[in-house]
């Protein structure tokens, strides 16, 4: 491009920083290999033949194809740009995600995001079969390829419709058993929580007068504000709801319902874009300013 430019092989040469025999020998194979003549040679300049001049138009726009290409690589690099795909389950996707990745697209606002919500089963199988990048799940994943570490911790608590007489009360376990509950679906890291603490005391759902089960947090929530039962959910879902007055909230003797958000990701394979977001959301001073009204 620049001895056409610059009608000259010596100027284009030194513009290139190399030698002018060098420049000479490279135009010389280009021309054998397409089996054309590109440039027209006499004392005083160089100029392009009619081939050369054919080809120029399409020479230039495949280098600024290459400029482009080359400049988005590098905005890669600076996380400047780029797609993530990230999974959650339901709680983590719906009450604590959308603050997170707001704040994680202030700082990289050229970097689009989409978040797939679902059980921890179907999060898990995501991220084992490389449709996301990253995942919050309820229990640890196991899958070679697969990193995943504690990341949050949900306190779980005993919800009431409003108007329930045991609003606000501490009770014994066994009190509960005479009341229809409302439970997230199995295989959810909540359902696992709750079964195994109510088996410390020697105690499952079927002793309940009768269990109702659905698929999300929000769920049992709209099911319990309706006066089906009570519920055990995530205090990251329904905090604001019992400080409003909208829930009422038991406090159960002898009973720890929490358990571990996990953040898995593919260690052979992580984007960029995917660790700039993983070490964003694993700073303990950023989830303390972005969710401090969650919980």
């Amino acid at each position: 491009m620049h001895i056409a430019q610059l009608k000259n092989f010596t100027r284009a040469a030194a513009q290139m920083n190399i030698s002018q025999p060098a420049i000479s020998l490279q135009i010389k194979a280009l021309e054998e290999e397409l089996n054309i003549t590109l440039f027209e040679r006499n004392d005083k300049k160089v100029v392009l033949s009619e081939a050369g001049r054919l080809l120029f138009p399409i020479a230039m726009q495949m280098i600024r194809q290459y400029n482009k290409i080359k400049a988005g690589i590098d905005d890669l690099r600076e996380v400047k740009a780029g797609h993530l795909m990230l999974g959650a389950v339901p709680v983590a996707g719906e009450c604590l995600m959308p603050a997170l990745i707001g704040g994680f697209r202030e700082q990289y606002p050229a970097i689009t995001v989409s978040l797939q919500i679902g059980g921890s089963v179907q999060v898990s199988r995501w991220i084992k079969e490389r449709d996301v990048e990253s995942v919050i799940v309820g229990y640890p994943v196991k899958a070679d390829g697969i990193e995943c570490r504690p990341w949050l911790t949900d306190q779980m608590t005993v919800i009431t419709p409003p108007w329930h007489p045991l609003r606000g009360e501490e009770v014994p376990l066994a009190a509960l058993t005479n009341e229809s509950i409302v439970v997230r679906e199995v295989g959810s890291g909540g359902r696992q929580v709750l079964e195994q603490q109510l088996l410390k005391h020697n105690i499952t759902l079927d002793q309940f007068t009768s269990v109702l089960e659905l698929g999300s947090a929000q769920a049992v929530i709209n099911a319990v504000r309706l006066g089906l039962g009570i519920g055990v959910v995530s205090r990251w879902a329904a905090g604001e709801l019992i400080e409003k007055g909208v829930l009422g909230e038991i406090t159960v003797q002898g009973l720890n319902f929490s358990y571990e958000f996990y953040l898995a990701w593919n260690q052979n394979k992580e984007s960029i874009a995917a660790k700039a977001f993983r070490t964003f959301i694993t700073d303990e001073e950023m989830i303390r300013r972005l969710l401090r009204t969650k919980n």
